[in-house]
């Protein structure tokens, strides 16, 4: 106790000047981790320790959990800065503990890296573990999405409770082996619903058990949606909470007969409010809190990514660079309209956490759905707008339409002054705020 006193002193001094100079950091759990290579098993935690982990949707659903806990007036320690490795879950400790390690919160909600779940769990200790998706994503750290799925499965012990998209077969492969107890949440069929596949480029079409190609009554997307082996007993289980109305227009859906209001009119928004909400209602939240708070988070500010510009409806579709199905997401989005559209895709940098630059997870993505649609033209920006190019022209639509930039500046001027119809803009994090003011410039 001693030992770990001293580490502490250390680690929340430093802490402490990081954020007087304005700097959120994980440095204090790295050097904390430095001394101690087992200091997150140091600690004394509250009851209830949330985890959120997958390819897609953590910093949103921990996001949510945060805000309902909040709102039921609980104590609450969570790594909102999206520090989610061992160093920045050792810092999150840090700043929520007294000198002997006792953490001074009634719920820990941790986002945990995927890949780091193997580092985080044996200390951390769970009590309940929602996993959100695993899809392809980064694939130069990732490798293939099998693996994530090992790397997971090794760090789930049988005493954690699973909060599981039932709609998603791949995460039914969890409780396969493990009888873990589960809850699991699911969209019904509506009328976004389809019953033959739009996409060619699954994660996963195959029975887990028997390795027979999966059927379906219908799809939200990709492979998630109402599925059953043919041949064995592998099926959708059945949810406990589940979404039986989805109102885009109005930005709404029912679930469980309440109704909740979304940040924007993507599937995945539903998808992590789901989960947000079933996991807070498994440790006991009043359901009445829950949707108050929901509702509450997702009616302040002002949305940004849906407007006019000169009689023009812009959208902008924020999405995360080396992951297919957030774009085929997007894709999904911009099917739901016939009209003439322009589409812009593009980015700053591939990733912040390395430079090779990989591009090949450009032709897991079905961009052969705009094919379908009448573009005037496709806007490719950025570090790689010919490689973005490149593949819209594999995808068959007509070179005359791909215009390549490589600024915004450029690019919004040409988008302002020589395109038509609405404009779709994919972007990941990096060009969102450039490109709307940009985009907006001049405008009253």
């Amino acid at each position: 106790v001693f030992m770990l006193s001293i580490q502490l002193i250390i680690c929340k001094l430093i802490q402490s000047i990081l954020k007087k100079i304005g700097r959120g950091s994980s440095l204090p759990g790295q050097i904390a981790l430095k001394m101690n290579p087992k200091f997150l098993g140091k600690f004394h935690y509250p009851e209830k320790v949330v985890a959120v982990t997958g390819s897609s949707g953590k910093g949103s659903v921990t996001g949510m959990i945060s805000a309902i806990a909040l709102e039921n007036h609980m104590i609450v320690a969570h790594n909102d800065k999206g520090s989610n490795l061992d160093a920045g879950i050792a810092s999150l400790l840090i700043e929520h503990s007294d000198l002997k390690g006792n953490i001074k919160a009634d719920i820990i909600v941790a986002e945990v890296d995927e890949r780091y779940t193997k580092y985080v769990f044996p200390y951390l200790k769970p009590t309940h573990v929602v996993i959100t998706n695993i899809t392809r994503d980064q694939p130069p750290r990732q490798g293939h999405f099998d693996l994530v799925f090992h790397e997971i499965e090794k760090a789930i012990t049988s005493d954690m409770h699973l909060i599981l998209n039932a709609d998603d077969p791949m995460l039914q492969k969890f409780v396969m082996k493990k009888k873990n107890p589960v809850t699991y949440y699911s969209i019904e069929k509506n009328k976004f619903s389809y019953t033959k596949s739009k996409f060619e480029n699954l994660n996963f079409i195959y029975c887990p058990k028997c390795h027979t190609k999966l059927e379906y009554q219908y799809y939200n997307f990709e492979e998630i949606g109402d599925y059953h082996c043919p041949n064995c007993s592998f099926k959708r289980p059945n949810a406990t909470n589940v979404c039986t109305k989805i109102d885009y227009k109005n930005q709404k859906i029912l679930l469980n007969d309440n109704e909740i209001h979304l940040p924007s009119t993507m599937l995945y928004n539903i998808y992590n409010t789901l989960a947000a909400y079933t996991i807070t209602k498994e440790i006991g939240i009043n359901e009445h809190i829950i949707v108050a708070a929901i509702n509450n988070l997702n009616s302040n500010g002002k949305n940004m990514n849906i407007y006019k510009i000169e009689q023009r409806n812009m959208i902008i579709l924020n999405n995360k660079n080396e992951n297919s199905s957030t774009f085929n997401q997007s894709l999904l989005f911009i099917d739901r309209e016939k009209s003439l559209k322009t589409v812009v895709i593009g980015w700053k940098e591939i990733s912040r956490r390395y430079e090779f630059n990989d591009i090949s997870w450009l032709y897991d993505i079905d961009f052969e759905i705009l094919t379908k649609h009448n573009i005037d033209k496709v806007v490719c920006i950025g570090l790689n707008e010919f490689d973005i190019a490149t593949r819209m022209n594999y995808a068959g639509i007509d070179s005359s339409k791909i215009v390549p930039f490589d600024t915004l500046e450029k690019a919004t001027t040409y988008i302002k002054k020589k395109t038509k119809g609405d404009i779709y803009a994919i972007l990941n994090f990096d060009y969102v705020e450039p490109f709307h003011e940009l985009m907006t410039r001049g405008e009253k």
